[in-house]
């Protein structure tokens, strides 16, 4: 006899239906592809988040205003804060896996047939209870229950210390970070500062070498004198090495801006501290002491430490798996269905579980996690090695650097003491020109060597900074104003710094610089005012030597001249009247000594100078300068004096210590 009635086949085919159903949502599911649109909206709203919320640029950034801006606003740096506050909510969390489970849960069923039971008698087999009801159509149930596993308590306990080692590795890898954007900021610092020196000088001198090439342009190339050539390849190779310089210095500023987070088309200027134009004393460290101290403190050092103790609780957790598992539990109950005589009830319980193929496979977890361990610890050990390689490494080059600096500024002072000199005035003439043009573009190339020469002393100095593990910063609000960032800063690096180092100094107001002129004022007014305006002619000039046209090289047998007279300068030196007024012979009779020769006027100058200085005799005659094309050699500059053959001859003797040889010619 059948209990129970077979459901009826329309509720069957309902649920067929909706099983099928179901199976063909899933297999239907998919995207689309973004949309133009979709990605245009997006990028507007990452630009105005990347550079929203940023406080304005006021006036020249100093370098601390620069590493506070990048710490505040640097993206990367975002990402890593945010990725520490993470770790922080997961070692949180990992610390309420040691909490009892507590599961509440409550339903309600309703049969389409009330649940009805029979009996049947074990020894007749007969039936011994007539069918009945046991259960309501619609129930009602609801249940609360704590669960503690001590097996599971022990092992969340080691995983809560694990995630805590962990969250201090997340604080190390952002120390790191912060240290390598503090580094790549003090670099990038240092070369625009560096840049932006000779910014305004670069362009002005760019502008005025294309303006002299217009004017010594030559069409036809092939048949132009070789001093034509001479000084179009001179203009062009100035030029060159002006491109070079602003491609080494357009990229410097851009560099800084990118990790302060500001937008590409924004200017800034620098606050140059004085220091950069004077030499860096190096303290003596005690590299034991700087040896010690990065060991302390090398962010790679401590993540080595919490690693191999990560690794340690491993193995401590495995072995806890050896042990089976002691469960507690209990709970309160409802149920409505009318047919219990209790429908509210409580219940408790204790169970025990053990999986016992851990006593097989437990012992080899145990040795694997236990390698592990000890292979941090080598690691550990290989890293120290390499932090106190780096260490001595970058001291080394700090000295190098500050060494390599001290000789390339004295060349850079030496530098700029014979260009002073031999720069011409305002009515210079198109040689003399062309020439401070050209040594002035050497000027800006050995200014520019001594200030990346002093950055990349600061770039080793910072580098030495990165190997100790030097702190930059400690704990701040990311609310913090810029300018309070950037003291602390300066007060933290002073502070943490091996012996109170002080990177640099701000506190003389007047000391810094945003824009300097490498060039000088004199020479920078001189310079602009030769732009549409001829040069000045020879007859024209006064108080200095003349030079004159080009003529062809005299010949080298007949010791005679072309019979285009050389000209003397208008005035006589001062204090002494010319030799061949003193003397006053017969215009006629005088004669030509030619003094020296050179490729170059400057030198032929500074050449004269020397004479007069090492014989006052000398200063009583004018130089002549003349600019002849030698066949097989080139433009060369000679020095002539004029006087009778025999004062020429007792001032050769005279001379003698002092030059090679003496070339009288007929005027």
């Amino acid at each position: 006899m059948s209990i129970f009635k077979a459901p009826g086949g329309s509720a069957v085919k309902f649920i067929g239906i909706c099983l099928l159903t179901a199976g063909l949502g899933a297999c239907s599911v998919g995207t689309k592809p973004t949309t133009v649109a979709e990605r245009a909206a997006r990028s507007e709203v990452d630009k105005a988040t990347l550079f929203d919320g940023q406080e304005p640029l006021q006036g020249p950034l100093t370098l601390y205003d620069a590493i506070a801006r990048a710490v505040k606003y640097n993206s990367e740096q975002r990402v890593s804060m945010m990725e520490q506050a993470l770790s922080h909510d997961i070692a949180d969390a990992a610390t309420t896996d040691m909490l009892p489970s507590m599961a509440a849960s409550g339903g309600f069923v309703s049969r389409s047939d009330r649940l009805a039971i029979s009996a049947r008698s074990v020894q007749t087999r007969d039936q011994s209870l007539e069918p009945s009801f046991v259960e309501d159509k619609n129930v009602e149930n609801a249940n609360l229950s704590v669960v503690y596993n001590v097996l599971d308590f022990g092992i969340s306990y080691v995983n809560a210390k694990q995630a805590s080692d962990r969250k201090y590795i997340t604080e190390e890898i952002r120390r790191k970070s912060m240290q390598r954007l503090v580094h790549d900021v003090r670099t990038a610092f240092w070369k625009a500062a560096a840049a932006q020196r000779i910014e305004k000088d670069l362009n002005m001198l760019i502008e005025s070498v294309r303006e002299e090439l217009i004017r010594t342009k030559t069409g036809d190339l092939e048949n132009a004198s070789l001093s034509k050539l001479d000084e179009q390849k001179q203009l062009l190779t100035a030029l060159q090495d002006l491109m070079a310089l602003r491609k080494d210095t357009l990229t410097a500023k851009a560099e800084l801006a990118a990790l302060m987070n500001l937008p590409p088309n924004v200017g800034f200027d620098l606050a140059v501290p004085a220091d950069m134009d004077s030499q860096k004393v190096i303290k003596d460290f005690g590299t034991s002491d700087l040896e010690h101290f990065a060991l302390l403190n090398r962010p790679e050092l401590r993540i080595g430490d919490y690693e191999a103790r990560i690794m340690e609780r491993e193995a401590k957790k495995e072995f806890l798996r050896y042990f089976p598992g002691l469960e507690f539990g209990a709970g309160v109950n409802y149920n409505s269905n009318s047919f219990l005589y209790n429908q509210h009830w409580a219940d408790a319980g204790i169970r025990v579980s053990w999986n016992l193929m851990n006593l097989f496979t437990r012992p080899q977890a145990i040795r694997l996690a236990e390698g592990k361990a000890a292979l941090e610890r080598a690691k550990r050990v290989a890293m120290t090695m390499a932090v106190l390689s780096q260490v001595n490494i970058s001291y080394l080059q700090l000295k190098q650097s500050a060494e390599s600096f001290e000789v390339t500024a004295s060349l850079d002072r030496v530098n700029e003491e014979l260009w002073q000199k031999t720069f011409p005035g305002n009515d210079a003439t198109a040689q003399e020109r062309r020439t401070a043009l050209v040594e002035s573009t050497k000027r800006l190339v050995s200014r520019l060597q001594r200030d990346f020469a002093y950055a990349e002393y600061k770039d080793a100095e910072s580098s030495l900074f990165l190997a100790l593990g030097v702190d930059p910063l400690p704990r701040f609000s990311t609310t913090a104003s810029v300018s309070a960032i950037a003291q602390t800063l300066e007060d933290n690096l002073s502070r943490n710094a091996p012996q109170g180092f002080k990177e640099v100094s701000y506190d003389d107001i007047s000391a810094v610089q945003t824009v300097t002129q490498t060039l000088g004022k004199e020479q920078r007014d001189s310079i602009k005012s030769w732009k549409g305006r001829p040069a000045a002619s020879s007859s024209a000039r006064t108080g200095e030597p003349v030079l004159l046209v080009p003529e062809k090289a005299m010949p080298s047998k007949k010791k005679t001249v072309a019979k285009k007279a050389v000209a003397r300068t208008s005035s006589k030196p001062k204090g002494a009247a010319a030799r061949t007024t003193v003397h006053g012979g017969n215009v006629d009779n005088l004669k030509l000594l030619q003094i020296s020769s050179f490729e170059g006027l400057s030198g032929a100058q500074r050449y004269w100078q020397e004479l007069v200085e090492a014989d006052v005799i000398v200063g009583a005659y004018s130089p002549i300068y003349k600019e002849v094309q030698v066949p097989g050699v080139g433009t060369r500059f000679r020095t002539f004096i004029t006087d009778t053959e025999e004062n020429l001859k007792a001032l050769c003797h005279r001379l003698a210590p002092h030059i090679k040889s003496c070339l009288i010619h007929e005027k």
